[in-house]
């Protein structure tokens, strides 16, 4: 995760705050400050001296928290620096009032708040993003997932092994490219796509070439039909041989993931005992599973790359 965090912002978060009885917004931002893991602040800010930051810490209990490992990074310029290093694989920029180039930041893949809005943004992603559905039930179809075009997001990984089989029950164009067409809905940048998965539906018993030459087609029809978006997708090979166990059936992206226990081919529907549920960053554990997910399955995808096989590794 990068913060970038307006030193203004934290001041007047300190000032509000409520220890006894602090807000959703302000309970969500002490946990992300205190106990979130693996994450990178800056803030326009300047220490000459330790002494300096000592007194910082003495200042804003708040600032010491970020502190705890590593001081935040000193910037400049908020801006400035977002828009030159920021590739927005996971980041959130907080500043006193609300800027001209939030939208620009937003499009790029950024949450954007600022000290007049952050309680209502912060409840309202929420809302939007923690949900659950019992497949025990009617599955109301993909809509479900409108709630993502007003939320930043740059890139989508979905693990599921059986979403490019494109067999009669599980037909491409009724999940997957449906699924992928209301995700990417008015973007304005481009979207990295990495689907792995492994059954592609290819003649049995296949030889290599046959598999590949199928899931080749599957990657071409998936491409097609999305070719009206700003996307880059990727299909990879999850039946390599390697230690990693990518079972289960999830989608992630930048601040959200989701888990179908039956996998993303719900249509047509049948009822089952499965659920389908999604959570936000802004729940500790999914912040965490989130970042465990993702690692994984880059690291599976850097030891594919350094193994030899006769089938193919990734197509895009």
């Amino acid at each position: 995760m990068e913060l970038y965090i307006e030193k203004e912002f934290l001041d007047n978060f300190y000032l509000e705050y409520s220890d006894s009885h602090p807000t959703e917004g302000q309970r969500v931002l002490r946990m992300i400050f205190k106990d979130y893991g693996d994450k990178k602040s800056f803030m326009n800010y300047s220490v000459d001296s330790p002494e300096d930051l000592v007194l910082l810490k003495m200042e804003n209990p708040f600032f010491a928290e970020l502190a705890s490992h590593f001081p935040p990074i000193e910037i400049d310029d908020i801006k400035n620096h977002f828009l030159k290093n920021s590739k927005c694989l996971q980041t959130i920029i907080l500043t006193s009032k609300d800027k001209e180039w939030f939208i620009d930041a937003e499009e790029k893949g950024a949450i954007c708040m600022s000290f007049e809005n952050y309680e209502t943004r912060i409840i309202e992603f929420i809302e939007k993003s923690h949900f659950k559905i019992d497949l025990s039930e009617k599955f109301s179809g993909w809509e479900v997932f409108n709630f993502c075009s007003s939320l930043p997001l740059n890139f989508i990984t979905l693990n599921d092994n059986y979403i490019l089989s494109d067999k009669n029950n599980q037909k491409m164009d009724r999940n997957v490219i449906q699924l992928f067409k209301i995700l990417l809905a008015d973007r304005k940048i481009k979207t990295n796509i990495k689907v792995l998965s492994k059954d592609f539906n290819s003649p049995r018993p296949g030889t290599p070439q046959q598999v590949n030459d199928t899931a080749e087609k599957k990657h071409l029809k998936l491409n097609s039909a999305l070719a009206n978006f700003k996307k880059e997708i990727q299909t990879i090979n999850n039946n390599l041989p390697t230690q990693h166990d990518l079972h289960d059936r999830v989608l992630m992206s930048n601040f959200f993931m989701v888990d179908s226990g039956k996998g993303f081919n719900l249509i047509p529907h049948s009822k089952s005992n499965s659920q389908i549920i999604c959570e936000s960053i802004f729940d500790k554990y999914t912040y965490k599973r989130l970042k465990n997910n993702l690692n994984m399955i880059d690291d599976y995808c850097a030891t594919i790359d350094r193994i030899d096989s006769v089938y193919f590794k990734k197509i895009g």
